[in-house]
């Protein structure tokens, strides 16, 4: 463990502490931390991280400066933190030491959860408070960033998608129709937000809402290709049956 101390990628990199925020510095030290982040507990050569570092374009001196600034980190994180492995460094820490580490254990269990909606519920609300921002900040557009950080915001998606059905699950459908509306229109080709919509619509009562949503996820796959499948069918069939529907 890191003393009480959190290495933070789920926005600008930094480290946290029950002191308060420690900025890590310049560029060039972020892009040090956020590259052993990605790797975390995986060696990476020291080339390697000097390609990084330095956006492809290394000083001569770059290996030499690399470990000045590996020798501020260990200083901020505690001297065990960063282990030198042949010619590279790995970031030695656990899960609960680095916040997107921490986000993936907790959408796993929430997952393993599923049948459990307060469970799940919990699990999907607490790793999703882990997130201030896009992750690793002002370098999400650099490479080896960006993947990573794309990776991690369909995560995101994911885990809010089990806090919504868990709460639909839950009798809380009113709650999250509003955030369902706003999360077709951001994400229009993502199917289970247009699911998770139609089911908190029908729960409400909505049939006639319900059944629109269902036209409009008809004709947004078919505008590139697709056909709806037997689960759209299914729903709208359902809903047509509901007490009441004409």
């Amino acid at each position: 463990m890191l003393d009480g101390h959190v290495i933070c990628v789920l926005g600008p990199i930094d480290v946290r502490s029950p002191a308060g925020v420690h900025h890590v510095g310049g560029v060039c030290a972020r892009r040090l931390l956020g590259a052993l982040v990605v790797s975390a507990r995986h060696a990476v050569p020291v080339d390697q991280l000097t390609e990084v570092v330095w956006g492809g374009r290394p000083p001569p001196t770059g290996c030499e400066t690399l470990q000045s600034h590996v020798s501020r980190l260990r200083r901020l994180l505690g001297a065990e933190t960063i282990v030198m492995v042949d010619h590279a460094y790995l970031l030695d820490v656990e899960v609960d030491d680095v916040d997107a580490l921490r986000f993936e254990r907790l959408v796993d269990e929430a997952v393993a959860h599923r049948c459990e909606p307060e469970a799940a519920r919990s699990l999907s609300h607490e790793a999703l408070g882990l997130w201030r921002g896009m992750p690793f900040g002002d370098l999400a557009d650099e490479e080896p960033f960006r993947l990573e950080a794309l990776r991690l915001d369909q995560l995101r998606l994911a885990a809010m998608e089990l806090r919504i059905e868990a709460d639909i699950a839950l009798g809380r459908a009113e709650l999250v129709v509003g955030a369902l509306e706003g999360a077709v229109e951001e994400f229009p080709y993502r199917e289970h937000l247009w699911y998770l919509l139609i089911d908190a619509l029908a729960a409400e009562g909505r049939r006639v809402e319900a059944l629109r949503a269902c036209d409009r996820l008809r004709g947004l796959l078919g505008e590139v290709g697709l056909v709806a499948g037997d689960e759209l069918r299914h729903r709208e069939d359902r809903i047509a049956g509901l007490p009441g529907a004409g």
